[in-house]
């Protein structure tokens, strides 16, 4: 609540107090006699989904994030069932440690290391790279019971989510014109806000029921959707090109 609340001031004092002539003329000219969109009228919204480069971008996005919410939501009680520390289960403490590792991986990864790896090879190609190893990260999640091979999975997972929420936002925005670009991007909020109401009751569901390896493969299962839809991205611009 205090980082939000700073990002509102920070907003007003620093923000200039409206767009510029020339973004203002781009919206007006791209909106029906100059309106804005209504936050209830979603038949416009709908209309990007029909754009078949951006909703294939959009399934994307959504796949990562109905995996990676599962995986959050769910990590802690998964966790206290499978893993023990000195005897004991895993507790708040373990699973911070644990979080807190992947959490540096993945700020080493996209402070350091993002920009290059994407020069080298490629978004598309990262994010390939990145739904194969969530995919595989998730999968061996389910047959990991020590702490070493945790140390392992959430290397290969860090890696994986790591590369794969700036990659596939850096696509989606470059679906559109610089004046859509917030709107997708509202629109990438509401798919995780989404996510996050369903995947909670769903994946947490399995875990109460103690099954254990069912959770980890429904996020598994998603991460590999999305590595056949991101695929399948890169054979339709291998024959375009």
């Amino acid at each position: 609540a205090g980082l939000a609340a700073t990002s509102v001031v920070v907003t007003y004092l620093v923000w200039p107090a409206g767009p510029p002539p020339q973004a203002t003329a781009v919206v007006d000219a791209a909106l029906p006699a100059g309106r804005r969109r209504g936050l209830f009228q979603w038949g416009s919204y709908m209309e990007y989904f029909r754009r078949p480069v951006l909703a294939q971008r959009l399934l994307q996005f959504f796949l990562f994030v109905f995996a990676f919410s599962t995986f959050t939501s769910g990590f802690a009680l998964f966790s206290e069932r499978r893993f023990t520390w000195h005897g004991k289960p895993f507790g708040p403490r373990e699973v911070g440690y644990v979080l807190a590792y992947g959490g540096l991986l993945g700020i080493v990864l996209q402070g350091k290391l993002l920009g290059p790896l994407v020069r080298r090879f490629g978004e598309l190609k990262l994010i390939i790279a990145g739904f194969f190893a969530a995919a595989v990260g998730y999968a061996l999640l389910g047959f990991t019971y020590g702490v070493p091979m945790l140390l392992v999975v959430s290397t290969v997972s860090a890696f994986g989510n790591g590369v794969l929420r700036p990659a596939i936002t850096s696509q989606v925005t470059r679906a559109v014109g610089a004046h859509e670009q917030g709107v997708v991007l509202g629109l990438t909020q509401s798919i995780s806000s989404i996510s996050l109401i369903i995947t909670p009751m769903l994946g947490n569901g399995l875990i109460e029921m103690h099954w254990l390896l069912a959770w980890t493969l429904l996020a598994g299962s998603f991460t590999a959707l999305g590595l056949f839809a991101a695929l399948r991205e890169k054979a339709r611009c291998a024959v375009v090109g």
